[in-house]
């Protein structure tokens, strides 16, 4: 089926509802996070929760990486200092460039790797098309660029599959709407 290149590995709630369980479970050790509406919202400003779960993260030995499209390097390079780990912009996602640079940060072979990321046709497309685990999370805030806004009707219809072929074995954890 053409749509399963769109389709998580994973879907939370948010980034501090993923359970280091699942982590632990499909080998990550290490999580290349999207920025803008994944960690923060449009005033570059995130939950304290985040900081929590990362530290918790941490100590069990997972190590993150931002990935991000923006052009805003200051501010990519702010929070990413803020929030303890190392920062690549202009990505470009979906395509592979920015993930093989963030591979290579992180000093981590590909498998142990997941992206986590609030956009179907960026992050997750671009996470599959590496060959790396996927986790969808909701975005952190309604606000989005108009780009993002149009994409959002096509991004409902691939998770309508999804859960559409759910019982084939897909892996769906902590989302009970079905919607992003």
């Amino acid at each position: 089926m053409f749509l399963k290149r769109f389709f998580p590995t994973y879907i939370f709630e948010s980034v501090q509802t993923i359970p280091y369980e699942t982590l632990e479970k499909e080998g990550i050790k290490a999580i290349i996070f999207d920025m803008d509406n994944t960690l923060v919202d449009y005033k570059y400003e995130y939950v304290d929760e985040i900081k929590v779960w990362l530290a918790e993260m941490n100590k069990k030995g997972i190590k993150f990486c931002i990935l991000s499209n923006t052009p805003r390097k200051s501010k990519a390079k702010l929070i990413a200092e803020d929030l303890g780990m190392k920062y690549i912009v202009n990505a470009s996602k979906p395509w592979s460039k920015g993930f093989k640079k963030a591979i290579d940060i992180l000093r981590i072979n590909k498998d142990h790797v997941a992206i986590v990321g609030d956009q179907i046709f960026t992050d997750i497309w671009g996470g599959n098309r590496f060959g790396i685990k996927t986790i969808l999370v909701k975005p952190v805030n309604k606000r989005e660029i108009i780009v993002t806004r149009v994409r959002r009707p096509l991004e409902r219809y691939v998770l309508r599959k999804y859960y559409e072929n759910s019982e084939n074995g897909l892996k769906i954890e902590n989302n009970e709407e079905g919607e992003n």
